[in-house]
């Protein structure tokens, strides 16, 4: 499932940055239409890291896993580049993308911009300095945090390794869930805008036999 995604996201930053490279060629004075532009790269980018974020947190292969930690690293570098870009241009941090996400079929939920899991992974042990520094000055300032002990109880082998498989498949399971509710909800708006296309295409014709009546 995920090295599908992994293509499927290839091929969209493909495309991304292929018409990425032609609307730069053709400069445009329009502030709008620049705005429209922007706003429109970034939100594809994001859908990009988000599923790219997904991929990396998922396949273990070595030389995949390298690849898509510089691409990922890119991807989220454009991001930035494009939230700066439309800063610049409309001297605000809060942006209004409503009209671009219904054309993406897009709910505001998919702007979140997620913290890659690999960040807490790879920082733990600067995470745990930082604690013990914060411990340390709450000592000398003559607070102290309070000492608490946990009994931990022994358990065999064979159940420690069960309770990790059962997790490790309720996690993928709801991973799984979270994927397929995405691709039924994409599936949903375009039926929805099918009807909605027929129903307008029907109000047209209806119109056209009065004028002719």
């Amino acid at each position: 499932m995920y090295n599908k995604m992994w293509h499927q996201t290839q091929e969209a930053l493909e495309s991304l940055l292929d018409k990425e490279s032609r609307n730069v060629m053709e400069s445009q004075s329009n502030q709008v239409f620049i705005f429209q532009m922007l706003a429109t790269f970034y939100i594809k980018y994001v859908q990009i890291f988000r599923n790219l974020e997904d991929v990396y947190d998922q396949i273990v292969h070595p030389q995949k896993r390298i690849l898509i930690r510089k691409i990922l690293d890119g991807v989220m570098g454009r991001v930035l580049e494009l939230k700066n870009e439309m800063v610049e241009l409309e001297l605000t941090e809060f942006h209004y993308f409503d009209d671009i996400l219904q054309d993406l079929k897009l709910a505001p939920q998919q702007l979140d911009i997620p913290i890659p899991k690999y960040f807490l992974k790879e920082k733990l042990e600067v995470i745990k300095g930082r604690e013990k520094i914060l411990a340390q000055i709450l000592a000398d300032t003559g607070l102290k945090i309070p000492d608490k002990k946990y009994t931990v109880k022994g358990i065999p082998l064979e159940e420690a390794v069960k309770l990790i498989q059962i997790a490790e498949r309720a996690r993928q399971g709801r991973l799984r869930a979270m994927f397929m509710k995405q691709i039924f909800l994409q599936e949903h708006r375009a039926k929805q805008a099918k009807v909605l296309g027929e129903k307008v295409a029907d109000v047209r014709v209806a119109a056209l036999r009065i004028q002719k009546v």
